[in-house]
């Protein structure tokens, strides 16, 4: 889901929610005697209220709300379940002048078992996914408390370097997110 997307839903929630709240609202205040909303229920016209379900119109009408509601709610959910997933990136081979398609995927779990091998590393994860409209290989590096951050965002650099020359100018980024475990707690023992 895309930043948009997420925004998008996130509105139309508020705004069902908003909607929602105030209905309920309104109908507390009617069943707790709040005057005011007394005073509103008793200007409705009950006889024309009752007699909505009878005109012709009420049937469309309500057909009409389920399609709406059903396209809205197909259409917002196939935004929401669309993948991220990247395409293959097409490389020009320099000494034949033709292209070499790659798959970032790939590229993407090369390069977290490159930095699996590190000293530290407990487990990595990789993807290649479009984030904020430029594709992304994602690795997530989940290492020791002790591993010398310095030296492994070096590697980590030279991997994303190793990545853009490869790639041979393509537009492609790679993002290393390093999560250190949690600092083992020495046991005391009581005397």
């Amino acid at each position: 889901m895309t930043h948009r997307t997420a925004a998008v839903n996130r509105l139309i929630v508020l705004l069902v929610g908003l909607v929602l709240l105030g209905f309920g609202a309104y109908a507390i205040a009617w069943d707790l005697q709040v005057p005011i909303v007394r005073e509103w229920v008793s200007r409705y016209d009950r006889a024309r209220v009752t007699a909505l379900p009878d005109q012709g119109w009420w049937g469309w009408a309500l057909a009409a709300t389920v399609v709406v509601g059903l396209v809205f709610g197909i259409v917002l959910l196939a935004l929401d379940l669309t993948r991220r997933r990247t395409s293959a990136v097409a490389v020009p081979d320099r000494e034949s002048g033709t292209y070499v398609t790659v798959d970032l995927g790939s590229l993407a779990n090369g390069v977290a078992s490159e930095l699996a091998q590190y000293p530290g590393v407990r487990q990595t994860r990789a993807r290649a996914v479009v984030e904020r409209g430029l594709p992304t290989l994602s690795i997530v590096v989940t290492a020791d408390p002790t591993l010398d951050i310095h030296d492994f965002t070096r590697t980590s650099e030279d991997a994303a370097s190793w990545v853009a020359s490869t790639l041979g100018g393509e537009q492609v980024a790679t993002q290393v997110l390093l999560h250190l475990d949690r600092a083992d707690h020495p046991v005391h023992v009581e005397n």
